[in-house]
């Protein structure tokens, strides 16, 4: 990946923020790979780790329905967004808050669910019925054909979790497209995985220190905050920074804990107050830091708002990938 421009753009950047989340152009190759394999199946994402306007924005440009299952998301979505709300966390507060905002789509998965929303609202709601991949397609065709309501005659077939599990998932929408009545309209949720590489984290060089030749550097992030999610799993950062000359050298948090060591690996030789960059990136919490848009050579899109920069009016200067279903 070559990241000279982005460099470039920060050692000119006069901002407070010592950390910035980038969105690169992989997303609308990712999101066009699955357009292309499943026309006509509406794509759904629950955005945990950011849940910007701009960013949310993006996904309804790209014809992506967000998944909202939390108040925070839902105080952050627009009346104009494509929404299914998830029952996750269902309380009558939430519900009334959805339904209040326009959002009356629910993805449901137990007959619990419906009664509560059914409490609540009435019949004034519609269902997407939820199915994992594990449940088959007898199964799936079976319940939709014992459902008399016409509100279930949405589903969701499953999670996709990569481009790798996109042949098998493919093969059971087509035979589903083709046994089921036609006015049955199908969705796949997209998983947190999927958008793994689409994030770069851009942070900054807080403190330097070389101890017994051992070099030890200290970001303005932390793996007990953004990459709280990375804890528990095994981490497959990619570090860049502007010099070539590498050396062995330890990343860490700016909490000052031993533990809080964000990587161990070849990063090259940087100072305090310098930029790095951090990839795949994609389950970091976001939530609280700015967003800047990448184009498909890694040129930071300006001064366009990202809405823009997904839309076919860009300029060939600045052209992406545009994706449509």
């Amino acid at each position: 990946m070559d990241t000279a421009a982005i460099f470039t753009h920060f050692d000119t950047l006069n901002t407070e923020e010592n950390t910035v989340l980038l969105l690169s152009n992989h997303l609308y190759q990712t999101v066009s790979k699955v357009w292309s394999e499943l026309p006509g199946v509406k794509l759904v994402y629950e955005p945990l780790s950011v849940q910007n306007k701009e960013f949310l924005d993006l996904l309804s440009t790209l014809d992506i329905t967000i998944k909202c299952s939390n108040q925070d998301l839902l105080e952050n979505l627009a009346r104009k967004q494509g929404v299914v709300i998830g029952t996750s966390n269902l309380t009558t507060s939430f519900i009334k808050s959805a339904f209040a905002k326009g959002f009356n789509n629910f993805l449901t998965q137990q007959s619990r669910d419906v009664l509560k929303i059914t409490n609540v609202l009435g019949n004034e709601f519609s269902q997407t019925q939820e199915f994992s991949k594990e449940e088959t397609t007898e199964d799936i065709l079976e319940n939709v054909q014992h459902s008399s309501s016409q509100s279930d005659r949405q589903i969701c077939v499953g999670t996709l979790q990569s481009l790798q599990e996109l042949r098998s998932l493919k093969d059971r929408i087509m035979d589903l497209k083709w046994k089921l009545p036609s006015d049955v309209r199908l969705s796949v949720e997209l998983g947190q995985e999927f958008f793994q590489s689409t994030f770069l984290i851009a942070t900054k060089i807080i403190g330097k220190e070389i101890l017994d030749g051992q070099t030890s550097y200290t970001v303005d992030m932390s793996m007990f905050e953004e990459f709280a999610c990375y804890l528990d799993t095994e981490t497959n950062f990619s570090v860049y920074s502007r010099s070539d000359s590498t050396s062995h050298c330890s990343l860490y948090g700016n909490t000052g804990d031993e533990e809080d060591l964000i990587l161990e690996g070849e990063i090259g030789e940087v100072d305090t107050g310098y930029w790095i960059l951090l990839g795949n990136a994609g389950l970091a919490d976001c939530r609280g830091l700015d967003m800047i848009l990448l184009d498909k050579d890694y040129r930071v899109v300006r001064p366009r708002s990202p809405s823009q920069a997904f839309s076919n009016s860009l300029d060939l200067e600045f052209s992406l990938l545009t994706v449509s279903a």
